[in-house]
């Protein structure tokens, strides 16, 4: 944590969303994915900036607009996209994901849409505005680990301000295909189960790790994920994978607050920002802004005064014992 606290929880308070830009061929995984993010079973809300086709439903206050269900349904049956559509969820509306539909048409035009929405956000000087990642989903149980379209992206895209992160979907559906290839091959139930999980890393490396690491703008980490659809799996490791790849104190403070899913992110980062606190009373206010649904600002303390009273009080002789409820 590098710049001055007040500063970044100040652009925090201004800045309510995180956006993502979600890009991924078709049965990729990217709305299971989405919906374990936002710990939500019910599909997105999707809103479109100023389409009169679209009935109105106000969110924030922007002019925006919401598709109805009727047509909500025909467009995920007919497979189309609008990246310009705001993805949200009613069970954490501060994301707001884009989605792309990928690359697997091998089209130009897809290509240089996705090229120039990128741009175009780049140049927005609203913070808000702006993209803050982006999460590359790419399924490895397939005969087409990269397409041209892939090559690509990451051979002509390139910025230090967003994050891209290949997530590779699914890899359970790799480990099945190893286990089947080692029987094949000639092993046992037992090898094979016991081989499995080695043999489909073995392919993931060969496969797309290494050559994503050799295009000339590698993706800025790679995270691995199980099927999201059971309810065994979750995605921690995106979490804590994308805050890290976040160069950016005030995006990281906005992104780490607005997840729900990864406590133990929350907690290092609090820990991180704690240390450097000037006083104890800022201390208490910098770590609170980690967590979600805890919101702090710089100029009000009516939070923090109480909290540190508290804490004061009860950490005499025997550590300070408090639990935070939302607010």
């Amino acid at each position: 944590m590098t710049a001055d606290m007040d500063q970044v929880i100040n652009l925090r308070s201004k800045c309510k969303y995180f956006r993502v830009l979600v890009i991924g061929r078709a049965n990729a995984g990217k709305t299971t994915l989405l919906k374990k993010v936002c710990k939500s079973i019910a599909n997105p809300e999707i809103f479109s900036p100023g389409d009169p086709f679209y009935c109105c439903r106000g969110i924030s206050r922007g002019s925006e607009f919401s598709i109805p269900q009727s047509f909500l349904l025909s467009i995920i049956q007919r497979g189309l996209h609008n990246i310009e559509n705001q993805l949200i969820f009613k069970s954490n509306p501060q994301f707001i994901f884009h989605d792309s539909r990928g690359f697997e048409s091998g089209s130009v035009y897809e290509t240089d849409k996705v090229k120039t929405f990128i741009t175009k956000r780049a140049e927005s000087t609203s913070l808000s505005e702006q993209l803050h990642a982006i999460w590359y989903c790419l399924p490895p149980d397939t005969d087409r680990p990269l397409l041209k379209a892939d090559e690509d992206f990451f051979n002509t895209y390139g910025t230090d301000k967003v994050p891209v992160i290949a997530i590779f979907t699914k890899f359970d559906g790799l480990v099945t295909e190893a286990y089947t290839d080692l029987l094949d091959d000639g092993s046992s139930k037992k090898e094979a189960r016991n081989g499995a999980v080695k043999r489909a890393e073995e392919l993931l490396e060969t496969s797309f790790r290494k050559p994503l690491s050799e295009m000339r703008f590698p993706p800025s980490d790679y995270v691995r994920l199980d099927d999201m659809r059971k309810d065994t799996n979750n995605c921690n490791d995106l979490i804590a994978t994308t805050a890290k790849a976040l160069n950016d104190d005030t995006l990281r403070l906005l992104f780490v607050s607005v997840q729900q899913n990864n406590f133990d992110v929350c907690i290092e980062y609090a820990v991180e920002v704690g240390v450097e606190a000037r006083d104890l009373k800022g201390m208490v206010r910098d770590m609170l802004a980690c967590f979600p649904h805890v919101w702090v600002t710089s100029s009000h303390d009516a939070l923090v005064d109480p909290l540190l009273s508290f804490a004061l009080h009860h950490s005499e002789g025997r550590g300070c014992q408090y639990q935070l409820c939302e607010v």
